[in-house]
């Protein structure tokens, strides 16, 4: 196995995985690290996972699941929340969560702009409302918290033991950021999505489908980035990282502190991707 070596102090810890076995990574403590929105991921794996028994769809609505009144993120599908197509023009971040002492009632408060005339699709805008009313919606839909969920079907088939969640006010996981996991589980878990292991084929082609174009002209699907060959990835802001690689049967994970940029899909595609590429 290669010893990596982080080009820059902002590279806390990379793994590289391919066909189940680590080829490569920085030296490893077992320090779990804050992997941002790559929670959203985790939200549309649960949301696969209850349309696969055919509990939902992604034309489920908030308002059939959750006691919105006449809000107007009430009409809003899965589909719209999770390609961030929702017409919510505020942006509701991680950092919000500690200005509302009830979340839910502050994404029911935000405005949704209604469609132009002809107007199939809003157009996308990032935001945190998104992930955490369909991590809300999964949590009505199951009758179980987020956390159990997310422990018995995505960590334990993959014997992840260690992780830890941030709660709101009213003890709902905060579906839209705040997971902590070790970069070696992170890779464990997207070669588990690769495989089939916690998410079914059909849904993790739903899933990593092109919805829609971001303002970094990279295609999303479901809480997913997505690039070319069937490859895409998992992202948490400053720079965490979870690149999965079918072309390649690979996962490349990568844990950073890039506060202000991101340069961590430069690092891994000039560093990392060849190491599985060869």
């Amino acid at each position: 196995m290669k010893i990596l070596t982080p080009e820059n102090p902002e590279i806390l810890s990379a793994v590289v995985m391919k066909d189940g076995e680590i080829i490569a990574e920085t030296e490893q403590t077992g320090q779990l690290y804050p992997q941002y929105s790559i929670m959203k991921s985790l939200i549309s794996l649960l949301v696969g996972r209850l349309c696969g028994e055919g509990q939902l769809t992604p034309k489920t609505k908030v308002s059939q699941l959750l006691h919105t009144g006449s809000a107007s993120v009430s009409s809003l599908t899965l589909d719209e929340l999770m390609t961030m197509r929702s017409g919510i023009n505020y942006r509701l971040l991680f950092d919000d969560r500690k200005n509302y002492s009830d979340y839910l009632e502050a994404c029911c408060q935000a405005a949704v702009t209604p469609l132009a005339e002809g107007q199939e699709h809003h157009t996308y805008f990032y935001n945190n409302a998104c992930a955490y009313l369909a991590g809300r919606m999964v949590e009505a839909e199951e009758g179980a918290p987020l956390d159990k969920q997310i422990g018995e079907y995505l960590f334990r088939p993959l014997g992840i033991t260690e992780y830890e969640f941030e709660y709101d006010p009213q003890g709902h996981v905060f579906g839209a950021s705040g997971l902590k996991l070790s970069t070696e589980d992170l890779a464990r878990l997207g070669y588990g999505i690769m495989t089939n292991k916690i998410c079914s084929r059909a849904w993790l082609n739903a899933a990593v489908k092109p919805r829609v174009m971001t303002p970094e002209r990279i295609p999303y699907g479901y809480f997913f980035w997505v690039l070319a060959d069937g490859n895409f990835y998992m992202s948490g802001k400053w720079g965490q990282k979870c690149f999965v690689l079918p072309q390649y049967h690979a996962v490349i994970a990568v844990n950073s502190d890039m506060q202000g940029r991101d340069s961590s899909n430069s690092y891994i595609i000039r560093k990392l991707l060849p190491l599985v590429a060869q």
